[in-house]
């Protein structure tokens, strides 16, 4: 006998974020009217072919120059050609190059000159990937700029993939969150210290994110004796471009992709038995930072493009007081996870596909599901609340395939895909500023190119309840 459940992905039917009715709200993150949808059962079957192109690596060459790692699916149809364009921090196109597929094929494109001025234009950017003829966006990655610096003379510059914002949100790691948090609490409310230099002390491998911060820290006007800015610390696990497994041994076949952070896809064709399992985190925290600086002088840093050639900057170096300002903020949330699984097999050989996948803010669970062996899950949620320490928005997801097929023409396949999406839209009231609105999202999914419409429709659609046009 065999067994071969329904396969596909339900796509969900995007609508408009309603404004949420607001109570009595308390300062500190009080949860208000969680809603959630789930899509109609209405297969996608484009979901099973996983995702047209993915990006699986970033290094910079030369002056300027950004290469890009690509890897191209061998089981659909991929345009005959695309262009591959980079947009600085001013959403100006810096770069564009045409790309034509290898199916199956892992390949590597040059962006010349796509990185200009970047202490002027912005150190968030991003990548779009286009078909050329049907203008149908295949994928879009924003990435990081930052500083790496042995000592206080000379830097290096680095990349990284990052999270999507608005303009005048400043970009944070999760370390240099941390350490700054630190700092703060160390020199108490309204003492001014050396920003760099006390950053270095906590940790020294910080250097080149502390002047990065600086730089950006500086473009931006003080206000006022208490000036807060929008600050976004985009977390994920598996860092980096994540990472792919090939197994083949007796037990059987193991290919996939995971990462970054909490987007996988996993295949498993048995033999004597073969298993495996991915697991993964996506986390955006959106805040308001609020303190005072002043520069007090600059100094000549001496920045190397890798392999190419050294330009000096002139560096600010900040001394900050932390404060305490009187904010209010408004924070608005949407979460959207999916996940699809697929089983096969004929007796007596087996096959298990599972996959499971929440998204939780502030530690509150919005979504918990799970789907197998045929089964799926597109589920979108969203809450409100008011909070002046800021807000997190995380995904977790988890997949697993076991295939046992004894011999020929016994066959067992199993496979899981799925996707996510985190968005969050900050509005304050302040004294010294800001005044306005503020966006951070991010997404992935190896569910195919629909999919990766839907939810870049989903985060567009969310962000238009408050005038705020995106292009995630």
């Amino acid at each position: 006998m065999s067994y071969r459940p329904p396969r596909g992905l339900l796509d969900l039917v995007l609508q408009p974020l309603r404004s949420l009715p607001l109570s009595v709200l308390a300062l500190g993150g009080l949860l208000l009217a969680p809603m959630s949808h789930a899509a109609e059962p209405d297969p996608d079957p484009q979901a099973e072919k996983g995702a047209a192109a993915t990006i699986t690596g970033l290094s910079l060459e030369g002056e300027g120059g950004l290469k890009v790692r690509i890897q191209w699916a061998d089981n659909q149809e991929l345009p005959s050609s695309l262009v591959l364009s980079s947009f600085n921090g001013k959403d100006e196109e810096s770069a564009a190059v045409e790309v034509q597929p290898e199916p199956g094929k892992e390949t590597e494109v040059a962006l010349d000159g796509a990185i200009k001025e970047f202490w002027e234009t912005g150190w968030s950017q991003r990548l779009v990937l286009q078909d050329k003829e049907r203008k149908e966006t295949l994928l879009t990655q924003p990435y990081n700029l930052n500083l790496d610096c042995a000592d206080d003379k000379e830097c290096q510059l680095t990349v990284a993939p990052g999270a999507g914002t608005s303009g005048d949100v400043l970009h944070v790691s999760e370390e240099l969150d941390a350490a700054l948090a630190e700092v703060a609490a160390k020199a108490g409310e309204g003492k001014e210290v050396d920003l760099l230099d006390e950053v270095v002390a906590i940790n020294p491998a910080l250097r080149g994110q502390a002047v990065a911060y600086s730089l950006a820290l500086s473009k931006l006007q003080v206000l006022g004796p208490c000036t807060c800015v929008w600050q976004a610390v985009y977390g994920q696990s598996p860092s980096g471009s994540g990472y792919s497994v090939y197994i083949n041994n007796a037990g059987g076949i193991v290919s996939g992709t995971n990462g970054p952070g909490a987007k996988h896809a996993l295949t498993a064709l048995g033999r004597n038995g073969i298993s495996y399992g991915f697991s993964g985190i996506s986390q955006v925290n959106l805040r308001l930072n609020c303190s005072r600086w002043i520069i007090t002088y600059h100094i000549e840093w001496i920045v190397t493009w890798p392999g190419g050639p050294r330009f000096p900057i002139l560096v600010p170096r900040l001394s900050i007081a932390s404060c305490t300002s009187t904010c209010r903020v408004r924070f608005d949330h949407q979460g959207r996870i999916s996940g699809s699984t697929f089983a096969a097999y004929t007796s007596p050989g087996a096959a298990t596909a599972y996959e499971q996948g929440s998204y939780r803010v502030d530690g509150t669970y919005l979504l918990n599901t799970s789907a197998s062996n045929g089964g799926f899950f597109n589920q979108l949620s969203g809450v409100s609340l008011f909070s002046n320490i800021g807000t997190i928005g995380r995904v977790d997801s988890y997949g697993y395939v076991y295939a046992y097929s004894p011999a020929f023409p016994y066959f067992a396949s199993a496979s899981v895909s799925n996707g996510h999406s985190i968005a969050i839209h900050g509005q304050s009231s302040c004294p010294n500023g800001p005044y306005g609105h503020a966006a951070v999202w991010t997404y992935g999914t190896s569910q195919g190119t629909p999919q990766t419409t839907s939810l870049r429709n989903s985060i567009r659609n969310f962000f238009l309840n408050w005038g705020i046009w995106t292009n995630p």
